[in-house]
């Protein structure tokens, strides 16, 4: 996690280039790249080039209907939406409204119900951090203040010293960067 951390913190800290983010583009149909999903997320979390074609979107009716089956499967979920957003920007196509919509209500309901009435550690920590990733992501490219109204109530809610025991540790980086690229994009909307 170390390469990955000094990967993030160039954008942040160094040079008259920090916080100076590239402009993402949002599919107009579906991105296909030769990433895995992970390491679509870490490479755009770190602002470096991911290449890509456009294609056809896939079907979206059954891949909602399992994501749906799956609440109660944090590990399912996870897979699902892995296998799914190979390229991670295409959470900002206009085929995954119905999706996004699905995170948002799953992040600000269903979790923040079960972390208010349990703890945090109720919830599967990978699982939570790839939706807040992905919402994240959509944030960044969408005016829809919904979804940078769950950054905030996260980014609130998470203590700063959670490192949870997770196969996927560098998605709590990879979301803050979002989180914060989210907010750069926002600021200068309202300037």
């Amino acid at each position: 996690m170390t390469d990955f951390v000094s990967r993030l913190r160039k954008q942040f800290v160094d040079g008259p280039e920090a916080q100076q983010f590239s402009e993402w583009t949002t599919p107009e149909t579906w991105f296909e790249s030769t990433f895995d999903s992970l390491a679509a997320i870490r490479a755009l979390a770190a602002d470096e080039p991911l290449e890509w074609k456009a294609v056809e979107p896939p079907e979206e009716s059954g891949f909602l209907r399992d994501l749906q089956a799956a609440t109660r499967e944090p590990q399912r979920r996870f897979d699902l939406l892995t296998a799914r957003y190979l390229h991670p920007l295409n959470v900002g196509a206009p085929t995954a409204h119905r999706i996004r919509e699905h995170l948002l209500e799953s992040l600000m309901v269903v979790d923040r119900a079960r972390i208010e009435r349990y703890s945090l550690d109720s919830l599967n920590p990978d699982d939570l951090l790839l939706r807040l990733n992905l919402i994240a992501i959509n944030a960044s490219m969408s005016s829809d203040l919904r979804y940078l109204d769950a950054l905030n109530y996260f980014y609130e809610l998470l203590p700063a010293a959670w490192y949870p025991e997770s196969a996927h540790r560098w998605l709590r980086e990879s979301y803050l960067s979002f989180y914060l690229r989210a907010l750069a994009v926002h600021s200068t909307h309202i300037n």
